[in-house]
Protein backbone atom coordinates (compact mmCIF):
# COMPACT_ATOMS: atom_id res chain seq x y z
CA UNK A 1 0.00 0.00 0.00
CA UNK A 2 1.04 3.62 -0.53
CA UNK A 3 0.04 7.17 0.41
CA UNK A 4 -3.33 6.85 -1.31
CA UNK A 5 -4.22 4.24 1.32
CA UNK A 6 -3.73 6.61 4.25
CA UNK A 7 -6.57 8.40 6.06
CA UNK A 8 -6.80 11.69 7.93
CA UNK A 9 -9.81 11.85 10.24
CA UNK A 10 -11.41 14.81 11.99
CA UNK A 11 -14.47 15.14 14.23
CA UNK A 12 -16.62 18.26 14.55
CA UNK A 13 -19.78 19.32 16.33
CA UNK A 14 -21.72 22.55 15.96
CA UNK A 15 -19.09 24.31 13.84
CA UNK A 16 -19.53 26.68 10.90
CA UNK A 17 -17.09 26.19 8.03
CA UNK A 18 -15.04 29.25 9.05
CA UNK A 19 -14.12 27.47 12.27
CA UNK A 20 -12.67 24.46 10.47
CA UNK A 21 -11.25 26.27 7.42
CA UNK A 22 -7.60 26.35 8.63
CA UNK A 23 -7.64 22.57 9.22
CA UNK A 24 -9.37 21.81 5.92
CA UNK A 25 -7.38 24.24 3.80
CA UNK A 26 -4.01 23.37 5.32
CA UNK A 27 -4.66 19.66 4.77
CA UNK A 28 -5.56 20.31 1.14
CA UNK A 29 -2.44 22.44 0.71
CA UNK A 30 -0.16 19.86 2.37
CA UNK A 31 -0.10 17.48 -0.59
CA UNK A 32 -1.87 14.72 1.33
CA UNK A 33 -3.25 12.29 -1.26
CA UNK A 34 -5.07 9.76 0.91
CA UNK A 35 -8.66 9.62 2.07
CA UNK A 36 -10.07 12.53 4.07
CA UNK A 37 -12.80 11.80 6.62
CA UNK A 38 -14.90 14.25 8.61
CA UNK A 39 -17.20 12.76 11.22
CA UNK A 40 -19.93 15.33 11.87
CA UNK A 41 -22.26 15.59 14.86
CA UNK A 42 -25.22 17.90 14.40
CA UNK A 43 -23.58 19.91 11.62
CA UNK A 44 -25.53 22.16 9.25
CA UNK A 45 -26.07 20.99 5.69
CA UNK A 46 -24.07 23.79 4.06
CA UNK A 47 -20.93 22.71 5.93
CA UNK A 48 -21.48 19.07 4.96
CA UNK A 49 -21.99 19.98 1.32
CA UNK A 50 -18.87 22.12 1.23
CA UNK A 51 -16.79 19.29 2.68
CA UNK A 52 -18.23 16.84 0.16
CA UNK A 53 -17.38 19.25 -2.65
CA UNK A 54 -13.79 19.20 -1.38
CA UNK A 55 -13.70 15.40 -1.69
CA UNK A 56 -14.13 14.62 2.00
CA UNK A 57 -15.84 11.44 3.09
CA UNK A 58 -18.49 12.91 5.38
CA UNK A 59 -20.25 10.79 7.98
CA UNK A 60 -23.09 12.78 9.55
CA UNK A 61 -24.26 11.47 12.93
CA UNK A 62 -27.30 13.03 14.59
CA UNK A 63 -26.86 12.68 18.33
CA UNK A 64 -29.99 13.16 20.42
CA UNK A 65 -28.49 12.11 23.75
CA UNK A 66 -25.77 13.95 25.66
CA UNK A 67 -22.25 13.18 24.49
CA UNK A 68 -18.70 14.46 24.69
CA UNK A 69 -17.01 14.51 21.29
CA UNK A 70 -13.52 13.97 22.71
CA UNK A 71 -14.63 10.60 24.10
CA UNK A 72 -17.08 9.31 21.52
CA UNK A 73 -14.68 9.97 18.63
CA UNK A 74 -12.54 7.03 19.75
CA UNK A 75 -15.51 4.68 19.54
CA UNK A 76 -16.74 5.99 16.20
CA UNK A 77 -13.37 5.98 14.46
CA UNK A 78 -13.07 2.30 15.44
CA UNK A 79 -16.58 1.51 14.19
CA UNK A 80 -16.32 3.46 10.93
CA UNK A 81 -12.79 2.68 9.77
CA UNK A 82 -13.01 -0.97 10.80
CA UNK A 83 -15.12 -1.39 7.69
CA UNK A 84 -12.03 -0.41 5.66
CA UNK A 85 -9.49 -2.66 7.37
CA UNK A 86 -7.19 -4.11 4.76
CA UNK A 87 -7.69 -1.02 2.58
CA UNK A 88 -5.93 1.54 4.80
CA UNK A 89 -2.25 1.83 5.74
CA UNK A 90 -1.83 4.73 8.24
CA UNK A 91 -4.55 6.63 10.11
CA UNK A 92 -3.95 10.20 11.31
CA UNK A 93 -6.56 11.39 13.81
CA UNK A 94 -6.52 15.01 14.99
CA UNK A 95 -8.52 17.74 16.62
CA UNK A 96 -9.95 20.11 14.03
CA UNK A 97 -10.60 23.56 15.49
CA UNK A 98 -7.01 24.16 16.59
CA UNK A 99 -4.80 22.05 14.28
CA UNK A 100 -3.13 22.96 10.98
CA UNK A 101 -0.96 20.86 8.67
CA UNK A 102 2.35 22.29 7.43
CA UNK A 103 3.30 19.26 5.31
CA UNK A 104 2.02 15.88 4.21
CA UNK A 105 1.72 13.56 7.26
CA UNK A 106 2.05 10.51 5.02
CA UNK A 107 5.57 11.53 4.00
CA UNK A 108 6.70 11.81 7.61
CA UNK A 109 5.15 8.50 8.65
CA UNK A 110 6.69 6.66 5.68
CA UNK A 111 10.15 7.90 6.64
CA UNK A 112 9.96 7.65 10.40
CA UNK A 113 7.47 5.17 11.87
CA UNK A 114 9.70 2.15 11.20
CA UNK A 115 8.38 -0.96 12.93
CA UNK A 116 6.26 0.95 15.45
CA UNK A 117 2.47 0.79 15.33
CA UNK A 118 1.44 4.06 17.03
CA UNK A 119 2.81 7.61 17.04
CA UNK A 120 2.07 10.09 19.84
CA UNK A 121 3.38 13.60 20.49
CA UNK A 122 4.61 14.85 23.85
CA UNK A 123 3.38 18.05 25.48
CA UNK A 124 6.92 18.58 26.75
CA UNK A 125 5.92 18.34 30.41
CA UNK A 126 5.56 15.58 32.97
CA UNK A 127 2.19 15.10 34.60
CA UNK A 128 3.43 16.40 37.94
CA UNK A 129 4.42 19.70 36.30
CA UNK A 130 1.12 20.44 34.55
CA UNK A 131 -1.76 21.28 36.89
CA UNK A 132 -4.59 20.64 34.42
CA UNK A 133 -3.15 17.30 33.33
CA UNK A 134 -2.62 15.79 36.77
CA UNK A 135 -6.01 17.09 37.94
CA UNK A 136 -7.65 15.56 34.87
CA UNK A 137 -5.96 12.23 35.52
CA UNK A 138 -7.03 12.26 39.18
CA UNK A 139 -10.63 13.18 38.42
CA UNK A 140 -10.87 10.70 35.54
CA UNK A 141 -9.30 7.61 37.09
CA UNK A 142 -8.52 8.35 40.73
CA UNK A 143 -5.49 8.73 42.99
CA UNK A 144 -3.78 5.44 42.10
CA UNK A 145 -3.71 6.37 38.41
CA UNK A 146 -2.52 9.90 39.18
CA UNK A 147 0.32 8.58 41.33
CA UNK A 148 1.26 6.05 38.63
CA UNK A 149 1.41 8.79 35.97
CA UNK A 150 2.90 11.75 37.84
CA UNK A 151 6.52 11.19 36.73
CA UNK A 152 5.58 10.36 33.14
CA UNK A 153 5.51 12.76 30.19
CA UNK A 154 2.09 13.82 28.90
CA UNK A 155 1.18 12.74 25.37
CA UNK A 156 -1.52 14.68 23.59
CA UNK A 157 -4.75 12.94 22.54
CA UNK A 158 -5.49 15.40 19.74
CA UNK A 159 -2.67 14.49 17.34
CA UNK A 160 -2.31 10.71 17.18
CA UNK A 161 -1.57 8.28 14.34
CA UNK A 162 -0.65 4.73 13.60
CA UNK A 163 -0.85 1.61 11.47
CA UNK A 164 -4.55 1.15 10.71
CA UNK A 165 -5.55 -2.07 12.48
CA UNK A 166 -3.32 -1.51 15.51
CA UNK A 167 -4.39 2.11 15.79
CA UNK A 168 -8.10 1.30 15.59
CA UNK A 169 -7.78 -1.32 18.32
CA UNK A 170 -6.00 1.25 20.47
CA UNK A 171 -8.88 3.69 19.89
CA UNK A 172 -11.42 1.09 20.97
CA UNK A 173 -9.47 0.51 24.17
CA UNK A 174 -9.42 4.27 24.79
CA UNK A 175 -13.20 4.32 24.32
CA UNK A 176 -13.71 1.42 26.74
CA UNK A 177 -11.55 3.11 29.35
CA UNK A 178 -13.45 6.38 28.93
CA UNK A 179 -16.70 4.51 29.58
CA UNK A 180 -15.51 3.92 33.13
CA UNK A 181 -14.82 7.62 33.78
CA UNK A 182 -16.99 10.76 33.95
CA UNK A 183 -18.14 11.94 30.51
CA UNK A 184 -17.16 15.50 31.44
CA UNK A 185 -14.30 15.97 33.86
CA UNK A 186 -14.27 18.68 36.49
CA UNK A 187 -11.85 21.38 35.38
CA UNK A 188 -12.72 21.04 31.70
CA UNK A 189 -12.41 18.43 28.98
CA UNK A 190 -13.06 14.72 29.20
CA UNK A 191 -11.14 11.61 30.27
CA UNK A 192 -9.81 10.92 26.76
CA UNK A 193 -6.25 12.19 27.24
CA UNK A 194 -5.96 10.50 30.62
CA UNK A 195 -7.13 7.23 29.04
CA UNK A 196 -4.65 7.57 26.17
CA UNK A 197 -1.76 8.11 28.55
CA UNK A 198 -2.73 5.32 30.93
CA UNK A 199 -2.81 2.84 28.07
CA UNK A 200 0.51 4.10 26.68
CA UNK A 201 2.11 3.53 30.10
CA UNK A 202 1.38 -0.19 29.87
CA UNK A 203 4.00 -2.47 28.35
CA UNK A 204 1.71 -3.78 25.60
CA UNK A 205 1.40 -0.32 24.05
CA UNK A 206 4.67 1.13 25.30
CA UNK A 207 6.61 -1.42 23.26
CA UNK A 208 4.90 -0.59 19.95
CA UNK A 209 4.62 3.18 20.23
CA UNK A 210 6.85 5.89 18.80
CA UNK A 211 7.00 8.59 21.50
CA UNK A 212 7.83 11.90 19.82
CA UNK A 213 9.06 15.00 21.65
CA UNK A 214 9.29 18.58 20.42
CA UNK A 215 12.78 18.11 19.04
CA UNK A 216 11.17 15.90 16.38
CA UNK A 217 9.15 17.79 13.75
CA UNK A 218 5.92 15.82 13.97
CA UNK A 219 3.34 17.69 16.09
CA UNK A 220 3.88 20.91 18.03
CA UNK A 221 1.73 21.30 21.14
CA UNK A 222 1.53 25.07 21.58
CA UNK A 223 -0.60 24.99 24.73
CA UNK A 224 2.34 23.93 26.88
CA UNK A 225 5.28 25.21 24.82
CA UNK A 226 4.21 28.60 23.44
CA UNK A 227 1.10 29.95 25.19
CA UNK A 228 2.21 33.42 26.37
CA UNK A 229 -0.09 33.18 29.39
CA UNK A 230 1.55 29.99 30.66
CA UNK A 231 5.04 29.59 29.22
CA UNK A 232 6.87 31.43 32.01
CA UNK A 233 5.51 28.93 34.52
CA UNK A 234 6.13 25.92 32.29
CA UNK A 235 9.56 26.88 30.94
CA UNK A 236 11.67 25.56 33.88
CA UNK A 237 10.15 22.08 33.45
CA UNK A 238 9.99 21.77 29.66
CA UNK A 239 11.43 18.50 28.35
CA UNK A 240 12.39 20.00 24.95
CA UNK A 241 13.28 23.43 23.66
CA UNK A 242 10.48 25.80 22.69
CA UNK A 243 9.19 25.97 19.09
CA UNK A 244 10.05 28.89 16.83
CA UNK A 245 7.60 30.90 14.70
CA UNK A 246 9.09 32.46 11.59
CA UNK A 247 7.63 33.62 8.27
CA UNK A 248 4.23 32.15 9.05
CA UNK A 249 5.52 28.65 9.94
CA UNK A 250 6.30 26.79 13.16
CA UNK A 251 9.70 25.09 13.49
CA UNK A 252 11.57 23.08 16.08
CA UNK A 253 14.84 24.35 17.49
CA UNK A 254 16.75 22.71 14.63
CA UNK A 255 14.89 24.69 11.99
CA UNK A 256 12.69 21.76 10.91
CA UNK A 257 9.06 22.51 10.13
CA UNK A 258 6.50 20.58 12.19
CA UNK A 259 4.06 18.47 10.18
CA UNK A 260 1.20 19.57 12.45
CA UNK A 261 0.70 22.52 14.76
CA UNK A 262 -1.81 22.03 17.57
CA UNK A 263 -3.31 24.72 19.84
CA UNK A 264 -1.85 27.54 17.71
CA UNK A 265 -4.95 29.57 18.64
CA UNK A 266 -3.53 30.01 22.15
CA UNK A 267 -0.77 32.23 20.78
CA UNK A 268 -2.48 35.38 19.45
CA UNK A 269 0.09 36.37 16.81
CA UNK A 270 0.45 32.81 15.53
CA UNK A 271 -3.35 32.48 15.39
CA UNK A 272 -3.69 35.68 13.39
CA UNK A 273 -1.07 34.76 10.82
CA UNK A 274 -1.98 31.09 10.44
CA UNK A 275 -5.71 31.74 10.09
CA UNK A 276 -4.98 34.36 7.46
CA UNK A 277 -2.58 32.01 5.66
CA UNK A 278 -5.13 29.19 5.51
CA UNK A 279 -8.28 31.28 4.93
CA UNK A 280 -8.42 30.45 1.21
CA UNK A 281 -9.39 26.98 0.01
CA UNK A 282 -6.89 25.59 -2.53
CA UNK A 283 -8.20 24.24 -5.80
CA UNK A 284 -8.94 20.50 -5.61
CA UNK A 285 -9.10 20.01 -9.38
Amino acid sequence: MDKSNDAVVGFITGYKFEKIAPWVNSLLASGFSGQKFMICYNIEEDVINKLKNLNFNVININMNEQFNIVNIRFLHIWQILNQLKGQLRYVINTDVADVIFQSDPSDWLEKNIGDKKLVVACESLKYKDEAWGIHNMYKSFGPVAADHMKERPIYNAGTTAGVCEDYLDFCYNVSLLCDGAPMFVEGGGGPDQAAVNLLLSLKTYNDVTMFVNHDTPWACQCGTTADPNKINGFRPNLLSKEPVFEDGCVYNTFGQKYVMVHQYNRVPEWKKQLEEKYSVTPSTK
